[in-house]
């Protein structure tokens, strides 16, 4: 991207989240811990920058973590639905450390000419294929099996936006997230275990909303409560001529919500 066009992308954005902050959550009742708003609250806002292909609620929402507005205040954004959503008090992150176990992995399966393709695609470029690619590579290789002791590759069953379709228990409040709108990288499923996966294509993960494997993991557990459901966090970098994963498997903890109860490096050899 040009450099002088993400400079002005975030600058309409930090310009637009310092409004809406100040209006919204500094201007809130002593001792409330959540506001929410809606479409039309940001609308009311967002409508100035429209003009100049700006200004969509999608825009200026994405990577809003990463807005300075935000982190200097301490707080996140969740939804409750397509049309409303709340600001709350920033959850704990998690900070993925590279993990000292490592495996030259032995693969399972020989890779596809389309993921081949897909993955030399971008070795001129020096970018990462997409993380849907990965995610299939990593499955498809055994990765995710291997990590989880699992004899077979699992089955891809969900993916994609859903309703969140959960209570989640935020600062002490219970809020109602039935129709909230989540996203899911992957869920791949076996006999007796479900594995949900947040895929991202770049070790260098800044800020980690633990409520991003939280929510689905918890959805799943609703919904399928006959088996046991994994948490699983993938990061993955395509090197020369091997692709570079770690895996670390996320569990519930009282005081932070989440942790890291274990992790793994995987060195996976592309050469066909």
């Amino acid at each position: 991207m040009n450099k002088d066009l993400k400079k002005q992308r975030i600058s309409w954005k930090e310009e637009a989240w310092e409004e809406f902050l100040s209006k919204f959550w500094d201007n809130r009742d002593a001792g409330v811990e959540f506001v929410e708003y809606t479409k039309k609250d940001l609308e009311n806002i967002l409508g100035k920058y429209k003009k100049s292909g700006q200004g969509e609620i999608r825009i200026f929402h994405y990577g809003h973590e990463n807005i300075e507005a935000v982190k200097k205040r301490g707080i996140s954004k969740i939804p409750v639905s397509r049309t409303k959503w709340q600001i709350i008090r920033s959850a704990p992150t998690i900070k993925f450390n590279e993990p000292a176990d490592k495996l030259i992995f032995n693969k399972k399966n020989l890779l596809t000419d389309g993921m081949l393709a897909g993955i030399k695609e971008t070795f001129a470029s020096k970018a990462n294929p997409g993380e849907t690619t990965l995610l299939a590579i990593a499955n498809y290789m055994g990765i995710i099996s291997d990590f989880y002791s699992l004899k077979e590759k699992g089955i891809l069953f969900t993916g994609g936006r859903q309703k969140a379709g959960i209570n989640l228990v935020i600062n002490g409040n219970s809020v109602d997230m039935k129709k909230a709108q989540i996203e899911i990288d992957g869920g791949f499923e076996w006999a007796n275990v479900v594995v949900i996966v947040e895929m991202k294509s770049s070790f260098k993960q800044k800020v980690f909303d633990i409520n991003q494997a939280l929510i689905p993991m918890l959805k799943w557990q609703k919904l399928l409560k006959h088996k046991q459901v994994k948490s699983l966090v993938l990061l993955a970098e395509t090197k020369k001529d091997y692709i570079e994963y770690w895996a670390f498997d996320l569990v519930e903890d009282e005081k932070t919500k989440m942790k890291v109860a274990k992790s793994k490096k995987y060195i996976l050899d592309v050469k066909k």
